[in-house]
């Protein structure tokens, strides 16, 4: 019996990894917000619905012919509905291996050590944040949500193909802010007074930044107060869908800032030109034509914006220096030892948040600042300042 029960043990993980693969993969396709809700309902259930199931198994039958040679073998089964069952049972204790291994794999391989000269985190949270006077939701407050948190993720990056021009060049990267009114709008003026605060040359917003249109009216003391040298770049994501995007498009252009959604511009950096580029996809189309870049001896640096990280095949077959993201919010619940688990991404949660290098471009992925259902645990909010160096290439 003991043996039994921690193969269901192992059963029931490999049954949640596989219908949160199909969860998270479902949230990156382009299908509308309608019937992605309604496929959500439907995998909840079936997540939710085999632990009982499992239990009055494992309480009517005998327990050895729940071993795995016994499953597998043609006795093991004497009706087609019970052969069904434990076939579906052999494929969760596969699916429990093979996640593990390709969780020890990512942890190895997927990595930016090789091109990230320093990481420094702290936090920035302050009393402003959690006065009583600007109005949250009430899940916001719940004990361990760090949605009211701030942290500033301060990393220097080795980039191989950087013009010595642009060394030291400051970039912060924003993402996600989620305008719902769920949390107030002092909290992301704090955002904004912050990311002034540390001078940058170039502020890139990666998407998702309003839920609902009647937020539209925060733009101008938001995002139309931030400050950057050479610019402050923006494109959206999905969620950007659900408003009037073609007001808050206008809105945010007379603001001052630069929409890079499906286009590319090149930009004069420190009188070096630099090539900026967005890719909305798969919710907005068409991505920056690629083939239609300027050659990298005109324009030797490439910074490219995507809204998802499942982007990073069109920046590196665009030669993409430095491709900037967001969309998974670093999965928003961190659960210890295991890490994210929900990431809105076709890799699942490879991408969740941090430096990738996949040569030649380096991925930083944000967890980004809020979020539709304001619930982060291990997961704070997060203010990205990147400072770009020559590297080794």
């Amino acid at each position: 019996m003991t043996a039994a029960v921690v193969l269901l043990v192992v059963a029931a993980a490999g049954h949640a990894a596989i219908w949160v693969a199909v969860i998270n993969r479902t949230h990156a396709t382009g299908w509308p917000h309608s019937i992605v809700s309604k496929i959500d309902k439907l995998f909840f259930l079936l997540l939710l619905a085999p632990p009982p199931m499992a239990v009055y198994w494992l309480l009517s039958v005998d327990a050895p012919s729940l071993m795995p040679w016994r499953v597998f073998s043609s006795t093991a089964a004497n009706t087609t509905g019970i052969l069904a069952l434990e076939g579906y049972l052999g494929l969760c204790w596969i699916s429990a291996v093979v996640i593990l291994v390709q969780r020890l794999r990512w942890a190895i391989l997927q990595n930016g050590s090789s091109i990230l000269r320093f990481h420094r985190s702290r936090s920035l949270a302050t009393n402003i944040l959690h006065s009583p006077d600007h109005p949250h939701h009430a899940i916001v407050h719940l004990p361990g949500n760090e949605s009211l948190e701030l942290d500033l993720i301060e990393r220097g990056l080795d980039v191989p193909r950087l013009p010595p021009a642009l060394e030291g060049l400051s970039i912060v990267h924003l993402s996600d802010f989620h305008f719902t009114g769920r949390i107030g709008r002092p909290f992301f003026e704090e955002i904004v007074r912050m990311s002034n605060a540390l001078e940058p040359e170039i502020v890139v917003l990666t998407g998702d930044l309003v839920d609902k249109t009647q937020f539209i009216d925060w733009v101008p003391d938001t995002f139309g107060r931030l400050k950057a040298r050479y610019g402050v770049y923006y494109l959206f994501g999905n969620h950007d869908l659900r408003v009037d995007y073609r007001r808050l498009q206008r809105v945010m252009v007379d603001c001052g800032l630069v929409y890079l959604g499906g286009c590319w511009k090149v930009i004069k950096v420190r009188g070096q030109p630099v090539l900026v580029a967005g890719n909305e996809l798969p919710w907005f189309k068409p991505a920056a034509d690629l083939s239609t870049f300027p050659p990298r001896s005109e324009v030797p640096f490439r910074l490219l914006l995507a809204h998802s990280p499942d982007q990073l095949p069109w920046a590196r077959k665009g030669d993409g220096d430095l491709l900037l993201a967001g969309h998974t919010h670093g999965g928003q619940i961190r659960l210890p030892l295991i890490g994210p688990v929900f990431a809105p991404s076709y890799n699942g949660v490879q991408y969740a948040s941090g430096l990738f290098y996949a040569p030649p471009t380096i991925l930083n992925v944000s967890c980004g600042l809020s979020a539709e259902l304001p619930l982060r645990m291990n997961c704070a909010p997060e203010i990205i300042h990147l400072t770009l160096h020559g590297g080794h290439g």
